[in-house]
């Protein structure tokens, strides 16, 4: 009986043994299974993760040419390997190398479309370029397979700068305003502070979808402050009331649900055009693109007198010369703003050294030399979408033109040059439009321009009317370092005579002693009044050195797209900062004026309108013009009544100017991963 238990107990442990042989050797396989499994997971999640990133790196290339005017181009490659050239140019095949692993990646671009971005997304109803783009690459294992195959595909919109009423590329301030309705959209990438002044009746009134890449603020940006009345229509067009707290106060999400999607904070910065592309040397888009380029050049000496020339984008002297539309620079304008700056380091600048232009005699110039100016087709130019413009001031150590080459005019500053230092410097030169209130050429039989772009990298003024004659309105812009008004009278002849009490006095300029009873420190300079009621008249350029009152401005109205620099409240540095002198002026003084148009008083006919119609850019602050923002006394300039408007125009893409700017922003439709390969 016992061996027949031992044999039983026997036959179990090898069962037994059999058994555990069996798990043994599952379990190892189970192992070496999953051990391989989970390093081929993890070799494809690695594989996956450097293809991502290899992905957005590609797409963020493509977004940085939109960048100015630059768009991708190239030729997609019909395979792509690993250390093998194929394709082309922004499209070509890629190879990086990504966490240890080589990755590739090649570019395929869809058609081109013009859009109206729908009701409800960012930027409602604007135009824009939209472009698909599908950004294909793969991760190659160890051995050299793939582990993992994505795809990334994006829609880019351009959407051009001209179609909003106002656009800052930095803090925006609608600060202690006159009385502003604007009909269009408002978008600013920095901080956006709202107010209209604590004046009886002002009101700040906006009809268009308003955005901010930062913070919006309702109340001044440069003293903790807030007043008048500011409504912006919500998604039902009502205009909607954002009151004022206690001083100034940030508006966050709950205080813009009241507007239905139309008003939107913390959006990020959009990518718009660098100033960069205004300057006036060689691979600035505007320099690189003008269909005419017009140099203000220094003939003699440091104080000596500037001719204006024809130039090729190289600087070659062109044989045209046109002095009805092109006379001699003026010397006489002082600028009051700028004088202040001016009037402690450099008394000799304390004017403009201004190159002006006669617009419609220069157009007709144009047509009349075009083969000689080597401009395709005068007029009737359509290769940036009408004329292009370029005007600027070469004030370099050389005075002489050798062998017909006007040299340097696209420097760094190296030879003395101030107008083209870099970074540029603060000076006083500019140029003058005028007699451009109807923008065709003397000739009538002459073609009409499509639009025209003007630009410069010095100082802008716009003395009288433009393109506002009915029935006569083309695209315009004008683009510069800052932008000043003159009014349509300022040629008229004054009379500098005044009358305090109801006695009139003449004024004298007495230099010495200041013992009279009555007189005014207008400019840094002594105007007496004397008891002899001399004759003092003022015509033109002549009254900017006289007190306000000789300044009387008339109605002037202005329709152009301007893009120039401002001010921001702190100065230089003030971006992003409160409660900082100096102020800006805020966007309402953008366009700088030096005239008395009676918004506080004054003008003997009562307050004076300035209609304005067009859309107001600023990419950056005026590299130039350098003087803090003032008004009042009898020095700078009394505000006008300011009738402003959006250009409605500017919402169909063809009605824009020659070269207009663009922001562009992507939109992500799809990322997918196709497959993994152990």
């Amino acid at each position: 009986m016992q061996r027949r238990d031992s044999g039983y107990a026997l036959v179990v442990a090898l069962s037994l043994v059999a058994i555990l042989a069996v798990v043994l050797t599952t379990y190892s396989l189970v192992t070496v299974s999953n051990t391989k499994t989970s390093r081929s997971s993890a070799n494809a999640s690695a594989g996956f993760y450097a293809a991502e990133a290899s992905l957005n790196a590609r797409a963020e290339q493509i977004r940085a040419k939109f960048k100015g005017f630059e768009t991708p181009d190239g030729t997609t490659p019909t395979s792509c390997l690993p250390n093998v050239i194929s394709g082309l140019g922004d499209f070509a095949c890629k190879t990086d190398q990504v966490g240890g692993r080589k990755v590739t990646n090649y570019v395929t671009k869809g058609t081109s479309r013009n859009i109206n971005i729908p009701a409800g997304e960012l930027f409602e109803n604007l135009n824009a370029e939209e472009t698909n783009f599908t950004v294909s690459g793969q991760a190659i294992g160890p051995n050299n397979t793939p582990e993992a195959i994505t795809s990334l595909t994006f829609h880019s919109r351009l959407v051009p700068l001209f179609q909003f009423a106002v656009f800052f590329d930095k803090d925006l301030e609608f600060t202690n305003t006159a009385t502003l309705n604007l009909s269009g959209p408002v978008h600013t990438n920095g901080n956006l502070f709202l107010d209209s002044g604590g004046g009886s009746g002002t009101a700040l009134t906006i009809q268009g979808q308003v955005t901010s890449a930062k913070n919006i603020y309702r109340g001044w940006k440069h003293a903790n402050s807030c007043g008048g009345t500011v409504k912006i229509a919500d998604a039902g067009t009502a205009l909607q009331t954002m009151a004022c707290g206690s001083g100034r106060t940030q508006k966050t999400g709950s205080d813009l649900t009241l507007y239905g999607g139309q008003v939107k904070d913390k959006l990020g910065e959009l990518e718009v055009p660098s100033v960069e592309q205004l300057q006036a040397k060689a691979g600035a888009q505007y320099w690189d693109q003008a269909d005419v380029h017009i140099v203000l050049k220094r003939t003699s000496g440091l104080t000596g007198s500037f001719l204006p020339y024809f130039v090729s984008q190289s600087g070659t002297v062109f044989p045209v010369t046109c002095p009805l539309a092109l006379p001699p620079a003026s010397v006489n304008f002082r600028d009051n703003r700028e004088a202040q700056y001016w009037s402690g380091k450099d008394l000799t600048k304390v004017n403009r050294v201004m190159l002006d232009v006669d617009v419609q005699n220069l157009l007709n110039c144009l047509e009349v030399n075009k083969l000689a100016l080597n401009l395709s087709g005068g007029l009737a130019n359509t290769s940036q979408g009408g004329l292009v413009i370029f005007m600027t001031v070469d004030d370099s150590a050389s005075t002489s033109i050798a062998n017909g080459l006007l040299n340097p005019i696209l420097g760094n500053g190296s030879d003395g040059a101030i107008a083209h230092t870099d970074p540029p410097l603060p000076n006083n030169y500019a140029v003058r439009l005028y007699n451009g209130a109807t923008l065709r050429s003397t000739n009538s039989i002459h073609p009409v321009p499509k639009g025209i772009t003007f630009v410069t990298d010095q100082a802008a003024f716009i003395q009288g009317n433009f393109n506002s004659t009915a029935g006569t309105w083309i695209p315009t812009a004008v683009m510069s370092d800052s932008i000043n008004v003159l009014s349509q009278g300022w040629n008229a002849t004054a009379s500098c005579l005044y009358n305090p009490g109801g006695t009139t006095y003449g004024m004298s300029l007495v230099v010495g002693t200041y013992g009279a009873t009555n007189y005014i420190d207008a400019m840094n300079q002594r105007w007496y009044y004397t008891s002899v009621a001399t004759a003092d008249t003022r015509v033109g350029d002549t009254k900017s050195s006289a007190p306000l009152w000789c300044r009387n401005a008339t109605p002037t109205t202005i329709n152009t797209a301007i893009l120039a620099g401002t001010s921001i409240s702190g100065g230089p540095t003030g971006e992003g900062t409160v409660d900082i002198a100096p102020n800006s002026g805020g966007v309402h003084n953008m366009m700088r004026f030096h005239e008395e148009w009676g918004g506080n008083g004054g003008h003997p006919v009562g307050i004076t309108a300035y209609t304005y119609k067009g859309s107001l850019v600023s990419l950056n602050q005026p590299l130039h013009a350098a003087g803090d923002f003032t008004l009042g006394g009898n020095t700078y300039y009394n505000p006008p009544l300011r009738q402003w408007s959006f250009e409605t125009n500017f919402r169909d893409a063809s009605q824009l100017p020659p070269l207009s700017p663009r922001f562009v922003y992507l939109k992500q439709d799809n990322f997918s991963r196709s497959f993994e390969q152990p």
